[in-house]
């Protein structure tokens, strides 16, 4: 293996001894190949020979400094930088030098795995051990080499498990004894840990401080003892700002009390029914499909939240959610609210709850989700009768193939202040037609907002997501646009369904809705190219 390595070459009008060193040069490194066996002292000198000059079978690559070695490595990936120790004695080590190891699958050795990374040479900036292969990982296998782990990372560690084990009852019935042993990482400043719902424990606070660690991302994952998780975040992890929770198992209760997170995610923590968050220094909140058992319980102290997403997450304000004192609060999210359904349903009910809390709002991300049959329920907007007032409207709409411009302008019509609308409409289905649900539908019975009265004097900025142009979306947008007298910005997003001739008529059509000239138009379509 040769490789050569190119530095400028001087110009002719320089000659000092500077620039004389500015000479192309080549590095051999020479090492046995089973295809072409080589003499000894020689082999494949002679191809580099009449390259570069060099005698044959020399090499100088290997007499380089060990940094530089390890940069050589580095863009090679950890796999074959490691093949690069059968090369000599000299090159044994060098792979060690990495900052950086990205390890492509389980060890099948963790034993052999725990003594390299205790005998890295450097400290880790990132460290990422990846298993997607068959199989159930082993806990005990990965509780063997983890602690080795934490002792040598100094940056970001992820351990990604995509994996799922058995359920839970079956885990229960073995007895659990596939848990894995979370260390300390005293240095790491994060940790993304994914356990295909396997047991994970968490260290005793005799085992240390996770001094640097700003960002903690645990997901798929059961709890031995859900308190230790708790006490560490309050109590050892000084700098900790970033919380995410995801897809946890056997977590009835959540407290998290930290005077330095800055952004927490809870997504589907199942089995939650009383969450308790004291956060002072808190700016974004998300929970998303938690709280769904019989009154749940929460309570919210973040007096300087920015930014809450309560998304398909059960919980009446008054009677089991309380939210403290929100002044600072800008953009509440991705409230749902199912346009049919039965009368008094507690998801809508919620959402409606929520939206009362509040005067005024920079941005709100609302849902508006449709069954897929619809016919034996009722119209449920009207119970919808009350929005803050807003700058910005983020409105995402799940037709599953229904005539959503009723549920659309009936928000809009209570929004008439706003300045930019994003309109989100769900992406690619297996539906022939987007509005193909069937003649006789309930979704055509509303039929008042084609011809009400809406104008949106202030809407300077539209944006339109996934749109692909069935009849009933050309009625909703040709609509909108004769509302929005005051329009100058308009970005359009096609589905990606959309070819790029279907593209350009769709173009045209939107220029022709235009009743104001000067409107800036910008279209887009697959891997988001210019029309």
């Amino acid at each position: 293996m040769w490789i050569e390595l190119v530095s400028p070459r001087a110009s002719p009008k320089h000659t000092d001894d500077k620039c004389r060193k500015q000479k192309s040069f080549s590095l051999l490194l020479t090492y046995p190949n089973p295809q072409f066996p080589m003499e000894p002292g020689g082999g494949g000198g002679q191809i580099a020979a009449a390259i570069s000059g060099s005698a044959a079978g020399v090499d100088r690559l290997s007499a380089l400094p060990d940094d530089l070695l390890a940069q050589i490595l580095c863009p090679l990936g950890t796999r074959d930088a490691v093949r690069t120790s059968l090369v000599s004695q000299r090159w044994r080590r060098v792979w060690s030098l990495l900052p950086e190891l990205r390890v492509p699958s389980l060890p099948c050795d963790p034993i052999r795995f725990r003594d390299a990374l205790a005998a890295h040479q450097v400290r880790l900036r990132f460290l990422h051990v990846l298993s997607t292969g068959g199989g159930a990982a082993d806990p005990k296998s990965i509780s063997i080499w983890l602690p080795a782990a934490a002792a040598r990372v100094s940056g970001n560690f992820a351990l990604v498990v995509n994996q799922i084990s058995p359920v839970a009852e079956a885990a229960e019935e073995e007895g659990l004894d596939g848990i894995v042993d979370l260390p300390c990482f005293q240095d790491a400043t994060g940790i993304m840990i994914r356990l295909g719902h396997h047991s994970l424990a968490v260290p005793p606070p005799a085992a240390g401080v996770f001094a640097r660690l700003v960002s903690l991302r645990l997901e798929c994952v059961w709890f031995e003892d859900p308190s230790e998780l708790e006490d560490a975040i309050a109590s050892r992890c000084p700098c900790l700002q970033h919380l995410r929770l995801c897809h946890t198992l056997r977590m009835y209760t959540l407290t998290v009390s930290s005077k330095t997170l800055l952004k927490m995610e809870l997504e589907e923590l199942q089995g939650v029914w009383e969450l308790i968050v004291d956060t002072p220094e808190l700016r974004e909140l998300i929970v998303s499909r938690c709280l769904l058992d019989d009154d749940p319980i929460a309570v919210i102290t973040a007096p300087r939240l920015e930014s809450l997403e309560w998304k398909y997450s059960a919980g009446e304000i008054d009677e089991s959610v309380e939210l403290g004192e929100m002044p600072h609060l800008r953009s509440l999210g991705k409230l749902a609210f199912f346009v049919y359904g039965l009368h008094d349903l507690s998801y809508n009910r919620t959402t409606v709850q929520f939206l009362q809390r509040f005067r005024a709002m920079e941005t709100l991300k609302l849902m508006l989700g449709y069954l897929p049959e619809i016919n034996i329920f009722q119209y449920l907007m009207e119970e919808m009768n009350v929005l803050p007032d807003l700058a910005i409207l983020h409105l995402m709409v799940d037709p599953n193939g229904h005539a959503f411009g009723a549920g659309a302008f009936h928000v809009l019509k209570m929004c008439t202040g706003i300045r930019k609308l994003i309109l989100e409409l769900s992406g690619s289905s297996d539906l022939e037609e987007p509005n193909a649900c069937g003649t006789g539908c309930i979704c055509e019975q509303q039929t008042n907002w084609q011809t009400e009265e809406f104008l949106f004097a202030r809407l300077q900025e539209v944006e339109i997501r996934n749109f692909r142009g069935s009849d009933h979306e050309d009625s909703v947008v040709k609509r909108l646009f004769e509302s929005a007298t005051a329009m100058t910005k308009l970005k359009v997003t096609f589905d990606v369904s959309v070819t790029e001739s279907k593209a350009r008529e769709l173009c045209h059509m939107f220029e022709s809705f235009a009743t104001t000239p000067g409107v800036c138009m910008d279209f887009r379509y697959r891997n988001h190219t210019k029309v």
